[in-house]
């Protein structure tokens, strides 16, 4: 049989096998996701996925077994192979699968590039009619190819003749990837939530098995896990995108917050499109409620035919937001969102206090009031729970102030002209101004003394600093310069000592190249690798290589499914100047896109400094005099600190 093939041959330009292969995706879930949605495409009833679960070597394999409906030698070479072509046909009506039974999701035939993101070598095998074509592609062997012939000559896959020819197997198609990237064990169970949430045609009549367990529908996130929850079809709007698009799904609101899974995720054809989307939606607007946020939202009409073009990406992982359709949904994204914030905000006031009555006694307290105390109460508890950072435990002295003060007619009087005359909660809580001075305080030594802290930072950054005995030490005494959220104690040093282990630099590497640290960062339920460069240093691409080779082992040897283990890595690299670069910078945005990004210590500087002059500019309100107190203080210390350097620098110039 293997004397009548046709020649198999695949076209493609030099830069399309690294940018549409190599750098499409660098995890399973979304590589595995574009062989089983073309199983779909060819109507499989099922589809088999066989991974290792122990020690990954040379030989391991990954294999996705389809049984759909196989390809000949010609359907392969003609429909398989050929990178960039239209499957979908000239015809517009032509999104239907073979037997009409299933609307096409594949568009371009780009997806199986994705496999060289996580292995440099797969073979395709199809079976029909008792025949079997099997074809190996190999990335090394296709860049030298490259190499050689210039694109001028179309690469040839290897036919591999001992798995090639007649056979009594089902029709389908079989994928096996090796050679794989990475070296740590596979998680199935990962795998089969990966699946879930990226392919929401998994399921009747569509059964997907990872090492022999079915892909279930408990796998992806449901609405009965949200604490509050709308189907799209009962949102303001009822689902209607402009004037005859129409979604469907559901958006609400985890009770945890959710740093890994948050956000909506858009589907086309019940292909994910965007995952963990917030429709662009300003970030200033209940930004506490966005760790809260998800959903499933099904937007078909981005995968229909129409004059506008793609309005998916290429790389099938953000909607084309420039289109028509891009912007109608990105409205309704905006207005739908501001919608459910408000509404997620006011039940969790009302949770708020019912958590702060109730576990605090001040319900039954209510209870034995009269009707005008009770309202005054009321009123006073309201204004409490406004106050986010306040805890139930802290409320208690504060109500007991209210049970002491609510019976007086000066108390009453006061309340009841403020709720006539519409006064501000500001006015009404001076009545606790001893406590809230006394927290003021507390606020304000603590940022004047992180404001030093700011000012020495400056000075490096202006003047430069010796990094491992100046710089290191500020950074690792004061994390909250690099987020505001971090403290000493989240500085993780067994993550912080594998990293170093595992990320050591070349003994050639340049005094000016080289790393001033490494931490590895707890926040939640995951771990930040930073790493930190010289004030000097301007970016480039191998400071992006590193962080991301650095993240990528993170994700395969410290984030875990156990109950202390972190279950994500994200990467933050820090520099002191970015790059004019355009190749450099793009390769900086699509980071991004992997939770990798790229600071300079003038921009956390920046943003820091900004933080803490709106903290002392809010407390000033609040204890005048003590913040005047403290800056004369400030400034006494600053003047002292700065005198000996003065004579030095004067004794240089005699």
């Amino acid at each position: 049989m293997a004397d009548s093939l046709p020649t198999f041959e695949m076209r493609f330009e030099p830069m399309t096998i690294e940018h549409l292969g190599l750098r499409l995706y660098s995890t399973l879930p979304p590589v595995i996701s574009e062989f089983v949605s073309n199983a779909y495409d060819a109507e499989a009833p099922k589809v088999e996925v066989s991974l290792p679960t122990a020690k990954i070597t040379r030989d391991t394999e990954i294999v996705i077994r389809d049984f759909g409906h196989g390809m000949t030698a010609i359907e392969l070479s003609d429909e398989f192979l050929p990178i960039g072509r239209n499957r979908r046909g000239k015809d517009s009506k032509h999104v239907m699968s073979k037997n009409k039974r299933r609307r096409v999701t594949g568009r371009k035939g780009l997806g199986k590039l994705s496999a060289f993101g996580v292995a440099t070598e797969m073979d395709v095998r199809s079976i029909k009619k008792g025949k079997a074509i099997c074809l190996r592609l190999n990335y090394d062997d296709m860049q030298s190819w490259i190499d050689k012939y210039e694109a001028k000559t179309p690469y040839r896959p290897t036919v591999v003749k001992n798995r090639t020819g007649e056979t009594n197997e089902p029709d389908g198609v079989e994928i096996t990837l090796r050679k794989l990237h990475r070296k740590s064990p596979i998680s199935d169970e990962d795998i089969r939530r990966g699946l879930a949430k990226r392919l929401a045609f998994i399921g009747k009549g569509f059964g997907v098995f990872v090492n022999g367990y079915e892909v279930q529908p408990e796998d992806r996130l449901s609405m009965d896990e949200c604490e509050y929850a709308w189907e799209v079809a009962k949102l303001p709007g009822s689902g209607s995108v402009g004037t005859k698009n129409k979604l469907s799904g559901w958006i609400g609101f985890l009770e945890k917050s959710s740093q890994k899974g948050r956000g909506i995720d858009i589907y086309a054809t019940g292909k994910a499109v965007e995952i963990g989307s917030f429709f662009n939606y300003p970030s200033t607007h209940a930004q506490f409620a966005r760790a809260h946020l998800v959903g499933q939202i099904h937007a078909d009409f981005l995968d229909a035919p129409g004059k506008s073009g793609d309005r998916v990406a290429t790389a099938r992982n953000s909607v084309v937001w420039e289109t028509s359709e891009g912007q109608a949904l990105e409205k309704w994204g905006h207005s739908t969102l501001k919608w459910a914030f408000d509404k997620w905000l006011e039940a969790r006031r009302k949770k708020r206090e019912e958590a702060v009555t109730v576990e605090t006694g001040f319900d039954e307290w209510l209870k034995g009031r009269q009707p005008r105390e009770r309202k005054v109460a009321q009123r006073m508890v309201k204004l409490l729970v406004e106050n986010d950072d306040l805890e139930a435990v802290s409320a208690k002295p504060l109500l007991e102030i209210v049970k002491s003060s609510v019976e007086t007619v000066a108390f009453r009087d006061l309340v009841e002209a403020i709720e006539t005359e519409g006064g501000t909660p500001t006015t009404l809580l001076k009545l606790f101004g001893e406590w809230k001075i006394i927290e003021a305080r507390e606020h304000l030594k603590l940022a004047y003394g992180r404001l030093e802290a700011l000012d020495q930072l400056e000075r490096f950054i202006n003047e430069g600093a010796l990094e491992v005995k100046e710089m290191q030490p500020l950074l690792a005494t004061n994390p909250w310069i690099i987020d505001p959220a971090w403290t000493e104690t989240q500085i993780e040093q067994t993550y912080t000592s594998l990293l170093k282990k595992h990320a050591t630099e070349p003994k050639d590497t340049p005094e000016k190249d080289r790393r001033i640290d490494i931490w590895g960062v707890r926040s939640g339920t995951g771990v930040t690798v930073v790493e930190l460069k010289h004030p000097k240093k301007r970016l480039t691409w191998a400071d992006l290589d590193q962080i991301e080779n650095y993240v990528f082992w993170a994700r395969e040897n410290i984030v875990g499914t156990g109950g202390h283990a972190p279950r994500y890595a994200d990467g933050l690299l820090v520099v002191g100047d970015l790059t004019n670069d355009g190749k450099t910078r793009q390769k900086m945005e699509h980071l991004a896109g992997l939770d990798i990004r790229v600071e300079t210590f003038r921009d956390l500087y920046i943003a820091a400094r900004g933080f803490y002059d709106e903290l002392d500019r809010r407390l000033q309100t609040i204890a005048p005099e003590y913040s005047r107190l403290m800056k004369k203080e400030r400034e006494a210390t600053k003047g002292k600190h700065t005198k000996p350097s003065k004579k030095k620098s004067s004794r240089r110039r005699k």
